[in-house]
């Protein structure tokens, strides 16, 4: 009986338990090559062979990017070992060049080599060859900047990061569409800079993050070649991802020498302190999102040519924008909010203006809640249209004009040609920014500041005819203690007494007190069809 009862559950066990599946050092290789052609890079390499179960690929050349910004690996080696037991491990070379190049934003190009040290490193892959789980464990990454190259002008640009102890998983399931999902935490990155230039003067800097971690996801669709040219695509074909970051303590310290727009010297060093920060993003059809907060901080900088230490000091910050990015004729919804909470600055700083501490001191704090609806008139990431240069000149340019100027030998034809010319430059620049907002609605903007607060609730639409430049809607503000802090500015004269009533006045146009209160003000402001604008039932526009 007892035999027939452990026969039994063994033969439910292998019915629930799928069957263990292979993988072999062609095809971890094979899988890599694919997700980097996925994301339009170009692999390739000088030879490959096989030797018992360790597959040798030698000479890898991984290069790819938009002109502003391509990336070009060269890797000597990789060296990918059967286990035996359906797993393949992959170890790289300890050493691999990385090249960073593009175009600046100002005109011009850049180039930077980095030195790219993984000692130790190791990485186990499991599963099928439709489905694989690469496992890392890097004891350390080591990058390592000497140099950068501007317009073929190479200057010094000492800069060292490292991570200690990086390990995680990157999984990846082949198909249409292929999907990859990771999880990574590294021990601590630590970064150096010695910077110089002869006409900026010099920088050095130093610090450390404490406790990375980070996961994300990305669905990717078949029948896209480059990712980072052909996003608008790409995103309509199904391309969904997201990502997030977690730290813990972040310390640096800097210095800095040179001189001031005047010419004369300056110099200084300071240090940052934070508790740590988490950010995340998506990016989808549907619409892109970043948030990103903060955990306390504090900065610190003295300088020789400043009469007091800047210091100041946050006790939370957040930072959250959601954008449809996908062209649609109706409305779309977005968000923008901002806060920052226990604002804090050193009493050398209050001291400046304030030596006999009549203002309240206490921290002050930041909100902005922003919604609504835009519409969105073009892909955010549709790539311009290249300039063919094909363009016909204006009919009644002269054979005078030229590519550069006008000729002044012929002033009447030239004028004329030159104002259209300069019209179709302004048009260009002027191209519209593919966003139409529809409707705001303000759900919060709040400042507490030198003992007052103000708050604001609101919606403002577009009219049936016509655009968020002459808006319809209701916003309510209130204010607390005003009035108070206005008698503080005029006692320690950062309101001259001679313009005092001039303020009050102004601020009776827009605000009236609530009766039963003390101190609190209201307004009630109306954004009606046509454009006029009234303040408590006073027109104001």
């Amino acid at each position: 009986m007892f035999r027939k009862l452990t026969s039994s559950a063994m033969a439910l066990a292998a019915i629930g338990t799928p069957a263990f599946a292979d993988v072999t050092p062609e095809q971890v290789w094979q899988s890599w090559v694919e997700y980097y052609q996925s994301m339009g890079y170009t692999v390739t390499e000088g030879g490959r062979d096989m030797s018992g179960d360790t597959l040798t690929v030698r000479d890898i050349l991984i290069a790819g990017g938009p002109e502003t910004g391509r990336v070009e690996v060269k890797l000597p080696q990789a060296l990918l070992t059967g286990q035996g037991d359906g797993k393949v491990k992959t170890v790289f070379s300890d050493n691999m060049d990385l090249t960073l190049e593009g175009a600046e934003p100002e005109g011009g190009t850049y180039t930077i080599p980095v030195k790219v040290s993984l000692p130790g490193n190791g990485m186990v892959t499991s599963g099928a060859p439709e489905d694989m789980t690469h496992a890392f464990n890097y004891p350390t990454i080591e990058l390592a900047l000497t140099t950068m190259t501007s317009d073929g002008d190479e200057r010094p640009l000492p800069m060292n990061f490292a991570l200690q102890n990086s390990t995680g998983n990157f999984h990846v399931v082949s198909g249409n569409p292929a999907k990859y999902d990771y999880d990574l935490k590294t021990e601590k990155v630590t970064f150096s800079g010695d910077v110089s230039d002869e006409e900026e003067g010099s920088v050095k800097f130093a610090g450390s993050m404490e406790g990375i971690e980070g996961d994300g996801s990305m669905t990717a669709p078949e029948g896209i070649a480059n990712l980072e040219e052909q996003m608008s695509e790409a995103l309509k074909a199904g391309l969904a991802m997201d990502g997030r970051m977690r730290s813990g303590a972040v310390n640096a310290t800097f210095e800095f020498s040179g001189t001031d727009e005047s010419g004369q010297p300056s110099s200084g060093a300071g240090k940052y302190d934070g508790k740590g920060f988490d950010g995340s993003f998506t990016l989808s059809s549907a619409g892109m999102g970043y948030q990103l907060g903060s955990d306390a901080m504090q900065f610190d900088m003295t300088s020789p040519q400043l009469p007091f230490p800047i210091n100041y000091a946050v006790n939370s910050g957040s930072f959250n924008m959601q954008l449809p990015v996908t062209q649609q004729d109706a409305p779309q919804p977005f968000k923008f909010a901002y806060s920052l909470q226990g604002v804090s600055l050193g009493d050398a700083i209050w001291n400046m203006f304030d030596p006999e501490a009549k203002l309240p001191r206490d921290p002050a704090s930041l909100e902005i809640d922003l919604g609504g609806l835009m519409k969105v008139t073009k892909d955010l990431f549709a790539l311009p249209e290249p300039d063919t240069g094909d363009e016909t000149p204006p009919a009644d340019a002269t054979d005078d004009a030229t590519a550069e100027s006008m000729s002044p030998d012929a002033p009447a034809d030239d004028a004329e040609a030159q104002a259209q010319m300069d019209e179709m430059d302004d048009e260009t620049s002027a191209e519209p920014s593919g966003f139409e907002p529809v409707q705001l609605d303000i759900n919060q903007i709040a400042l507490n500041l030198l003992g007052a607060s103000a708050t604001a609730t609101g919606s403002l639409k577009t009219p049936e005819s016509g655009s968020m430049d002459a808006p319809v809607g209701q916003v309510h503000a209130e204010f607390q203690g005003i009035n108070g802090l206005l008698d503080k500015l005029g006692s320690i004269g950062l309101i001259p007494q001679d313009q005092m009533m001039g303020v009050r006045m102004m601020l009776a146009m827009f605000a009236k007190p609530v009766e039963g209160s003390d101190d609190k003000l209201t307004t009630e402001l109306e954004f009606k069809d046509g454009g006029a604008i009234f303040a408590n039932g006073q027109q104001i526009k």
